[in-house]
């Protein structure tokens, strides 16, 4: 269902992004990928690349087309450590962690859930083409003593 002024709202409904997003949380979003130069910290919405029966995911963009990720124990973008005052916790599971440097392709980003124990993301799937895409998360309506811009 799509509102005026081009908004969907949506709801989250697992855990991989808290504490930003909450199950429950209902939200708006924008259709389509962030413009390249506001992509970075934007959280997305896309359907998830290994389930047929294309389920959605809500994750946040970490790395953009033609950068150098990699993730162990904290984020490094062409070798510069990221801070991520979002992140739920600094210690990430082993069994997730991209392995070595990771280059990422022209139209691609690369995506991370904030509670990084409990996400499946580009760390297991890769990065995801910008025209998967469906839209960017933009405000949270509900619950009233949550609700702002995201």
């Amino acid at each position: 269902m799509f509102l005026g002024g081009g908004l969907t709202p949506v709801r989250c409904l697992g855990e991989s992004m808290r504490p930003a997003l909450e199950p429950g949380d209902f939200l708006l979003m924008t259709s389509g990928a962030p413009p390249a130069e506001n992509a970075r910290g934007a959280i997305v919405c896309f359907r998830d690349p290994r389930s047929a029966s294309g389920r959605f995911l809500l994750k946040r963009v970490i790395g953009l087309p033609g950068e150098s990720i990699r993730a162990s124990n904290a984020v490094f973008i062409n070798g510069r450590l990221q801070e991520e005052p979002y992140v739920a916790t600094t210690n990430l599971s082993s069994h997730v962690q991209a392995r070595g440097v990771n280059q990422i392709s022209a139209g691609t980003y690369f995506v991370m859930g904030d509670n990084r124990l409990e996400s499946t993301d580009s760390r297991m799937f890769g990065a995801i083409a910008a025209s998967e895409i469906i839209g960017t998360i933009k405000f949270r309506y509900w619950p009233f003593s949550r609700i702002g811009r995201l």
